[in-house]
């Protein structure tokens, strides 16, 4: 039966597990972490990129000094439940995603004893546990789908990936699809969370296959693991999606108190890896006020089913240091895949691999490094609860503060290939007039003077800056940028023109300005703003938008019932403090 004994708030569920703002995850994938107990290594090849290559529970509990050293304080740990017990067209179930039994644990991985030595291990260290939780399917031809025929959707493969019915109620590639609609599978699937917890009292669940289950299963699953865990539980939700409307839906209509942050993942890749435009990632962290509590995001470099980072960078390390900075310095929660310290290259799809063999060394750079990014993070309440202050941003360079009532810090990278000079408004009070970086390029001097904060970044660098009063001296420029977070209208309206340039107008078209805010839209192309034709290839919009919004917006043409949008990326714009400004765009 489905246990229900209090019914927390989605507000109340999210506050209780603020700890984890300052925790920094790691995710181990057991098989290929380490090998800590010869006795199991059943048939393990560690040439086949399918196979078994030995990694096992005993082997994380031996690494985890190395872990602590680095600086982790939680580890979520891939499927150690009984698996699929032989390959299937040549992939044997090494990743542990193929459960054949929920409460058992597969030999090939360990035993109880080994399970609950580690788990007192960690507790030693005072480093969280999370569990991942299979909820989605069970692996091919498991007895149990026989046992329970009528547990499960029919056998038929997801075709269309974007119909989310077929997302939810059909299987992936051929795995035995739970119908997580019937009450019997959400009473199965409570008494499987009671089991693990009651055993390990894990922090946590990472829970798999997030937009492949219906709401009202992950309603009553994370309501009831609440209720059995207590305070403090996380439930880490991987609805792997790039739109944050779309994530701030499934949050907010299935109950998790915390999601990885695909959509910044990816725009980290196209900025950091691919040479992109850092006002992307000004545009995507100003969404950060429509979700419950951005601070409660996971946020990524990679995982076990994306390319590697340092991959994604085509080897680039200092396109990948940048990218390990900023993921220390934005809100979140950092989650460093294994191997992630150590560089580890693949590809999801393509050898070399990306769930090649861990390798465990504390003397490379790049091991170094990543530890000085947690300790940065550790050390500097800001970059764990700052308010996120954004002061400038260029295709090269993002410069951004977090905020608290007693500390600053102030973050510039720059992604380009040539040293960058950058120069901005410093809205905040200081009794000094230069700041030297407590981290990053040393020599990136800032000069503050007349309300202008301006510096030199080297190329494909970043520098960060601290200033700390152990007081409240920041308290009136917290609650002025808090207030504002909150609610983006607290510091006014101004009447913006938009300028549109257009090359080659179709005859007789109306032109419309569009983009990802509701005062020019929402993408709505029925809403949108129709421009006003000034000559035969000028139009213009006025809009009366908030101070300070960072906004992503085109232009469309509409010819009788034909619509035409404007080619390449949006354009991504600021509305500043003073009047009379104007964003100009050519088409």
């Amino acid at each position: 039966m489905i246990i229900t004994i209090n019914s927390v708030s989605f507000a109340e569920s999210i506050k209780s597990v603020d700890s984890w703002k300052d925790q920094i995850l790691y995710f181990v994938l057991l098989d290929r972490f380490y090998d800590g107990n010869k006795q199991n290594c059943k048939n393990t090849n560690k040439t086949d990129l399918q196979a078994f290559h030995g990694g096992d529970i005993a082997g994380l509990e031996q690494k985890l000094n190395y872990l602590e050293e680095l600086g982790i304080t939680g580890i979520w740990i891939s499927p150690f439940l009984k698996n699929r017990p032989t390959a299937f067209f040549g992939q044997e179930s090494y990743h542990g995603y193929w459960p054949y039994d929920f409460f058992r644990i597969d030999e090939r991985f360990g035993k109880e004893e080994e399970l609950l030595s580690l788990r007192k291990s960690m507790k030693k260290k005072n480093i969280r546990l999370l569990l991942d939780m299979v909820v989605n399917h069970m692996g091919y031809d498991a007895p149990f789908v026989k046992e329970h025929k009528d547990w499960f959707n029919p056998m038929i493969n997801i075709e269309n990936w974007e119909d989310s019915e077929e997302l939810k109620n059909r299987c992936i590639f051929g795995l035995p699809d739970f119908a997580s609609q019937k009450t019997e599978v959400r009473e199965f699937f409570c008494k499987v969370s009671k089991y693990w917890i009651d055993l390990l009292q894990p922090d946590g669940f990472r829970l798999d296959a997030v937009k492949h289950i219906n709401d009202v299963f992950w309603k009553d699953f994370n309501e009831n693991v609440r209720n059995l865990s207590g305070k403090d539980f996380i439930l880490l939700g991987e609805y792997l999606h790039g739109d944050p409307v779309k994530v701030n839906e499934i949050w907010r209509s299935a109950n998790f108190n915390c999601l990885f942050d695909f959509p910044l993942y990816y725009t980290m890749k196209e900025v950091f890896a691919q040479d992109g435009d850092c006002r992307k990632l000004a545009s995507r962290l100003y969404f950060d006020r429509y979700y419950p509590d951005a601070g409660m995001l996971a946020t990524i470099l990679d995982n076990h089913d994306l390319d590697r980072f340092i991959t994604s960078c085509k080897g680039d390390i200092n396109k990948y240091k940048l990218a390990i900075a900023f993921l220390m310095s934005v809100r979140g929660i950092p989650t460093l895949c294994y191997g992630d310290e150590q560089a580890l290259r693949g590809a999801h799809k393509t050898i070399p691999y990306n769930r090649c063999d861990m390798k465990f060394t504390t003397k490379s750079k790049i091991f170094a490094f990543t530890k000085e990014m947690i300790g940065m993070r550790k050390s500097v309440k800001a970059l764990r609860r700052g308010v996120h202050c954004h002061l400038y941003a260029d295709k090269d360079i993002y410069v951004f503060a977090r905020l608290l009532s007693e500390e600053l810090a102030i973050m510039a990278f720059n992604i380009s290939n040539d040293q960058k000079n950058f120069e901005t408004d410093f809205p905040f009070e200081t009794q000094f007039n230069k700041l030297n970086p407590c981290f990053g390029d040393k020599n990136a001097l800032a000069i503050v003077e007349k309300g202008k904060i301006k510096g030199t970044l080297a190329a494909k660098n970043f520098a960060v800056y601290v200033i700390n009063y152990n007081s409240n001296y920041y308290k009136k420029a917290y609650d002025k940028w808090n207030n504002r977070f909150k609610d983006e209208k607290s510091w006014g309206n101004n009447k913006v023109k938009f300028i549109l340039k257009a090359n080659n107008p179709i005859k007789n078209a109306e032109y419309y300005l569009i983009g990802n805010t509701e005062e020019i839209g929402n993408w709505n192309t029925d809403k949108a703003v129709l421009m006003k034709s000034v000559n035969n290839n000028i139009f213009e919009a006025e809009v009366d938008l908030p101070v300070g919004k960072i906004f992503d917006c085109k232009c469309l043409c509409k010819s009788g019932n034909k619509i035409k949008w404007m080619e390449g990326d949006n354009n991504i714009f600021v509305v500043k403090t003073y009047k009379d400004q104007t964003f100009e765009l050519t088409w």
